[in-house]
């Protein structure tokens, strides 16, 4: 795959600041980044076109099926979840640690897929198609399957709406209490320094032979507030190629603007 530079680095929208000043970061390669400062609420973008574009979530999924699971009565947040071998079999690229017993934290953590299958199907189309929509995800669109629909499938969902579905989670609007909230965020929780804490869920997405997409989603507390909300989504020829530069472009865009 042919790795483009980024033509799109502006973004002129009210409440949106300029991006030439951060679109440095992507080194060449195509994609797209929102920063949104919770304090101004100014929104950072680098290509917006990008940004607005729809397309799978992949393992970013797991905060919303969280948040779904949760309001639906299919997930508890102390529960486990049990690996059924014969409803869910290992391929050979399985990790060991994917082939067992998990709770949200850690299959989270190491994005199990078949913990979130399981989650979906105890979920249910009917209630799944009605929480997604009523949780403004994207298209909400769950015809791929209830297996799979999140994995370069039909669910498909833009960085921009990503951003908001983190800022409503954050301010308690999504029908969960405080405790729930804070819980899903720890489970989520990445690194700390000094006052600020970083929460942030990656993802990888194959469209094609060598043609792959890397995202990160998340956001930054300062002091126990909102200080930032982020999502970014980048080009790549592989999982390994995308994994090792989707958190450093989104830290080192915090660092410049003075979010971390």
């Amino acid at each position: 795959m042919k790795i483009r530079l980024i033509a799109a680095l502006l973004s002129l929208l009210p409440l949106s600041a300029s991006a030439a000043g951060i679109a440095h970061h992507f080194n060449g390669r195509w994609g797209a980044l929102e920063v949104y400062d919770a304090r101004s609420t100014l929104s950072f973008r680098v290509n917006l076109p990008r940004l607005a574009e729809r397309m799978s979530p992949c393992s970013t999924f797991y905060l919303p099926s969280a948040v779904i699971g949760l309001r639906t009565g299919a997930l508890k947040l102390d529960s486990e979840l049990s690996w059924n071998p014969e409803r869910y079999p290992a391929p050979n690229y399985w990790p060991a640690s994917w082939q067992r017993t998990h709770n949200l934290q850690s299959a989270a953590r190491a994005s199990v897929p078949w913990y979130l299958s399981d989650l979906m199907n105890r979920v249910g189309a009917p209630k799944l198609k009605t929480e997604l929509s009523a949780l403004k995800y994207g298209n909400a669109d769950i015809s791929g399957g209830l297996d799979q629909f999140w994995r370069s499938s039909s669910l498909q969902v833009s960085g921009l709406e990503q951003v908001e579905f983190l800022r409503a989670l954050r301010d308690g609007k999504l029908g969960l209490g405080a405790n729930q909230v804070r819980t899903l965020l720890e489970t989520l929780r990445l690194e700390e320094a000094e006052d600020y804490t970083l929460y942030g869920k990656t993802g990888s997405c194959q469209r094609g032979e060598d043609d792959y997409y890397g995202l990160f989603v998340g956001l930054v507390e300062q002091a126990g507030k909102p200080r930032a909300y982020f999502a970014l989504n980048v080009d790549g020829t592989s999982v390994a190629d995308v994994a090792s530069v989707r958190r450093k472009i989104v830290m080192d865009v915090l660092v410049d603007l003075g979010f971390w």
